[in-house]
């Protein structure tokens, strides 16, 4: 089967903003927190249709980013907050969670604070607090290369994909997916401003200032922790570490991949977690 991703935009009041969201496919809702500085159309095409194909896929905006009114919490914690009252706000049950990279960070706060609200988590390209044994802290490189105004196509594949042809030649089959041309790179979605306060409150919690890493003792769902094996944001040590200290957590590596492994594997990561989620 397949299905058309151009889905049309809906907008939902959540704390009196209007956000963002888009639908697309039936069966059990799962909802998707994307990466830091990334709006609805960065998701590709391919995971999102491969994930469809058994769930009904909630992509979405969150306060304060590109379509969505509101301005970005401070805290991860309040991104969470924010995700909790736009499920219930669309009227979702108990939904599935999947995040990537600060998305996944904002899910394991939701594991933490709302297991009794949410369903089972994938947390994808993700790190726990660097306060957690055995982690290891974002190379600078990365980070000063994620917070650059604008990227270049050879910015993307640092950032998301290894050196590896194969790698590379996924990567810029992913960017034409999304809708950008692999030549000129990626436009952001998002301001600056939008970019500097998801970037602050990042930073709380890569250090642990929020306390999030101190509640993995509570989270009470299953959880697969899924990444490439040469992520260049969050070492595969820290997707181990994630694995350890959450209760009832799987672990997935895929090889030759980096931050976006879950682009370059599109059909056997929505296949891995369609199991995981079943």
């Amino acid at each position: 089967m397949s299905l058309d991703t151009n889905q049309s935009t809906n907008f939902t009041d959540v704390n009196g903003h209007k956000i963002a969201w888009r639908s697309i496919g039936s069966g059990r809702p799962l909802v998707m927190l994307n990466r830091f500085r990334a709006a609805i159309e960065d998701w590709d095409p391919a995971l999102i249709n491969a994930l469809a194909q058994n769930h009904q896929i909630i992509t979405f905006d969150s306060a304060g980013v590109a379509a969505s009114e509101g301005t970005v919490p401070d805290t991860l914690e309040g991104a969470a907050d924010i995700a909790m009252a736009f499920s219930a706000a669309i009227g979702l049950d108990c939904p599935d969670v999947l995040g990537w990279s600060m998305g996944g960070m904002t899910a394991q706060i939701l594991a933490s604070k709302y297991s009794d609200q949410i369903g089972r988590v994938v947390l994808a390209g993700t790190t726990p607090s660097f306060a957690i044994d055995g982690t290891i802290p974002v190379p600078q490189e990365w980070l000063e290369t994620a917070t650059k105004e604008q990227n270049t196509p050879e910015d993307m594949m640092f950032l998301f994909y290894t050196d590896s042809d194969s790698s590379r030649a996924a990567g810029m089959s992913s960017l034409t997916r999304i809708g950008r041309d692999p030549a000129s790179g990626a436009k952001s979605k998002t301001t600056m401003e939008t970019i500097g306060a998801q970037g602050a409150a990042t930073r709380k919690f890569f250090f642990g200032e929020d306390g999030a890493f101190k509640k993995f003792g509570v989270i009470d769902v299953p959880v697969l922790v899924a990444n490439g094996d040469k992520d260049r944001a969050f070492a595969v040590e820290n997707s181990m570490a994630l694995a350890r200290v959450i209760p009832q957590a799987q672990l997935a590596i895929y090889p030759d991949a980096g931050h976006a492994f879950l682009f370059q594997y599109a059909d056997r990561f929505a296949q891995d977690v369609t199991e995981f989620l079943s």
